[in-house]
């Protein structure tokens, strides 16, 4: 079924988009008219990814893992408890995740603490890293072109995806990514290094892709050349910039994963997240050396078909467009890998945070490959066609592909559509009342539907956890759904 759902939208894109670029004028329209447009489309977009989000933490479908989690940590450092997490069983989230982002919502959680804002300022990021993209290639691309890469964006179904998934700071990544990326087109070194603090903010995963990021800026660039640039001076500060960003940030990483992290776990304990690569090693460094030394350990896991499906669930409803700038779509390579090299199946599916760093990678690469082929219009089609003509069979094949996306892959909308996640559950009224029975600061003991509707306080245990290793009186809370 899915082959079935990834065939017709290649056919439809390929078949329907030419068709519809006869209809389309390739005179550049108005830009007042098309930003109404934008702001228009970004505005019902941000009400839906956010109203997506409430629905379905208003109706229980939230838990514990990880809306819980991040809203209680963040009440914590509001309230002066520090990176005490008792929901996830933690003394400091710290030793979890390197996630300096969550900071920037403890002034908001002073004033009105609500998971609201955890999910609204989430979908406002994903939608404004598409405004950026978008704005950094209007000029390349064109008014209509970068229009449809826009709504390509609100269509995409794994941004859809990452709003059903509660909130994470990974998710805000893609803002970050977009900040860098137009600082780097626009050769402005202030928002490519400021993107690039903001993505290692998100998360320890982010190190490794601005380091990779910084190389490829070294090689791309290649500042030891005098001769032969456009903007020779800032092109080699660029590229001399992304040189030492590669050692600085990776290792940075390895301090964060092998020292800084573990030291905020229980004494004893390393990197939690080594589990996952199990196969390659049980420690950071063990695992990249079996990675370099012994790629048989990885090639088949990361390439199985579980794998190739997934990366066409996210190149598909882009035409395949990022595949035409394999170059730019190397950008991608540490990410793919740290997601594809797991082995939870939960990390290696479009129904979770954590291919949230691939989209606006994606979206780069197809709009580079836009350019790369009105370039060469000239020989690699109709030696009579119009570059412009080409440009916009482009932009409606992917126009195509990703509303046939869209009805195909979105959680919101279409064939996969999931209303259950939306809708109450049957004990949905029985549970918010023994929501609002609870008192305030009360240690409780609670079910994981209902921890993020009572993660305003210091101690709150997911159950079947009773205990948090003191004396306090733990009220230990029905459980949800009831049994039968």
């Amino acid at each position: 079924m899915l082959a079935v759902r990834l065939a017709i939208i290649l056919i439809g894109a390929w078949a329907v988009g030419p068709i519809l670029a006869k209809r389309l004028s390739v005179g550049e329209p108005r830009p007042g008219r098309l930003r109404g447009w934008i702001i228009f489309i970004a505005i019902i977009t941000w009400v839906v990814l956010f109203s997506v989000g409430m629905l379905r933490h208003l109706t229980f479908h939230s838990k514990a893992f990880d809306l819980a989690i991040f809203d209680q940590v963040i009440w914590n450092l509001a309230n002066g408890y520090g990176w005490e997490c008792s929901v996830r069983g933690m003394h400091d989230l710290r030793g979890d995740h390197f996630e300096p982002i969550l900071l920037l919502f403890v002034p908001i959680y002073k004033v009105l603490p609500s998971v609201a804002w955890l999910l609204g300022i989430q979908a406002a990021a994903l939608i404004g890293a598409g405004l950026i993209l978008r704005a950094t290639y209007r000029e390349r691309i064109g008014e209509i072109p970068s229009f449809i890469l826009f709504g390509a964006f609100c269509l995409y179904a794994p941004v859809h995806w990452l709003s059903l998934a509660d909130f994470h700071p990974i998710a805000i990544a893609p803002l970050f990514i977009a900040i860098a990326w137009f600082g780097s087109r626009k050769n402005n070194l202030y928002y490519f290094l400021i993107g690039l603090i903001g993505l290692a903010a998100c998360g320890e995963e982010g190190l490794i892709v601005g380091g990779w990021w910084g190389a490829w800026e070294f090689l791309s660039r290649r500042p030891w050349r005098q001769t032969g640039n456009e903007n020779p001076g800032t092109n080699r500060i660029f590229g001399w910039v992304g040189c030492a960003l590669l050692p600085i940030l990776w290792a940075a990483f390895v301090y964060l994963s092998m020292i800084y992290i573990p030291a905020h776990r229980i004494e004893g304990e390393g990197y939690f997240y080594v589990h996952r690569y199990h196969y390659l090693g049980s420690s950071v460094g063990e695992i990249a050396k079996n990675f370099v030394l012994r790629p048989g350990l990885w090639i088949r896991h990361a390439f199985d078909s579980r794998g190739l499906a997934l990366l066409a669930l996210y190149l598909v409803p882009l035409a395949l467009l990022p595949l035409r700038r394999p170059g730019t779509l190397a950008l991608l390579i540490p990410t793919i890998l740290y997601t594809l090299l797991s082995v939870a199946d939960d990390q290696r599916s479009i129904f979770h945070q954590y291919t949230a760093v691939w989209i606006p990678f994606l979206f780069i690469a197809a709009a580079e490959g836009m350019i790369v082929l009105r370039t060469t219009a000239s020989w690699s089609m109709d030696m009579r066609m119009n570059p412009k003509i080409v440009q916009m069979r482009l932009a409606t094949g992917l126009l195509v592909a990703s509303i046939l996306g869209f009805l195909a892959f979105s959680p919101i909308f279409g064939f996969s559509m999931h209303p259950e996640f939306l809708t109450p559950e049957y004990w949905a009224a029985e549970a918010k009342g023994v929501v609002q029975s609870v008192k305030p600061q009360e240690a409780v003991s609670a079910p994981s539907a209902l921890c993020p509707h009572l993660s305003h306080r210091r101690m709150l245990l997911r159950q079947p956890e009773t205990n948090w290793g003191g004396e306090e009186v733990v009220v230990v809370l029905p459980e949800f759904p009831p049994s039968e």
